[in-house]
């Protein structure tokens, strides 16, 4: 009899959140998001879900009436920390072995930037890329053409991500010159600006720590350094 009773039980648990799933499918559908394009996970915030789709993380009501973007902070522990980072550090990871990356030989932080190379500020922090690796601090750089993955610079940087050498390749463009098309092109820049998207950046350079903490604007190398820190102690 036990056993009846706790099948019942977990019936009518799922039957409730596929019940919420869908209501807040629907509404996300309402909102020109197709299905497929949308996850739909439990969210630390009670009676919110958390919903990742092509344009970032919307926070829905449990019955899909009610949706709020943007950051929502977990202040319980002294240090308030977005609740998004964790699924930033997981969309991070999806992408991470197709990474332009400059090591340093003392490592300490990893970060990640997402990068233009026409974006002025873009161009100061790689003029400034040694500051970074002198001071342990590991840079993988993606690709986050500001104009759109199909753009000109979009299809550019495709060209970059696409040839043998990328690192050279990607030198040259921030030196100005010509960019030569690839042979063939690789869906690399797409993935990445995509994922840029999801993360909510809107503009370049956007700067991700290893707990998926989004830093957005250049940060120079000794202020960067004050805030990895600070994250350790």
């Amino acid at each position: 009899m036990k056993k009846i009773v706790l099948s019942i039980g977990l019936a009518l648990i799922s039957t409730s959140v596929l019940a919420a799933n869908t209501d807040i499918t629907k509404s996300l559908n309402r909102l020109g998001y197709e299905s497929k394009d949308i996850k739909i996970e439990n969210s630390p915030v009670k009676g919110f879900k958390s919903v990742s789709t092509p344009d970032g993380i919307f926070y829905v009501s449990d019955d899909g009436k009610y949706l709020t973007q943007g950051p929502i902070f977990d202040v319980q522990n002294g240090e308030p920390q977005n609740i998004a980072n964790s699924n930033n550090a997981k969309l991070i990871k999806s992408i991470d072995k197709d990474a332009i990356v400059y090591k340093a030989n003392n490592e300490k932080y990893v970060i990640s930037v997402f990068t233009d190379y026409t974006c002025h500020y873009c161009k100061l922090l790689h003029e400034n890329i040694n500051k970074y690796l002198d001071a342990g601090i590991t840079v993988h750089y993606f690709a986050f053409p500001r104009a759109g993955a199909d753009s000109e610079v979009g299809k550019n940087m495709q060209s970059i991500w696409s040839v043998a050498d990328r690192k050279a390749a990607f030198e040259n463009a921030y030196k100005d010159n010509p960019i030569s098309p690839a042979s063939s092109m690789v869906p690399y820049v797409t993935q990445q600006f995509n994922v840029g998207k999801q993360i909510g950046i809107t503009g370049t350079p956007a700067i991700v720590l290893a707990d998926g903490q989004l830093v957005s604007g250049y940060v120079p190398a000794d202020k960067l350094l004050t805030i990895l820190n600070k994250k350790v102690k």
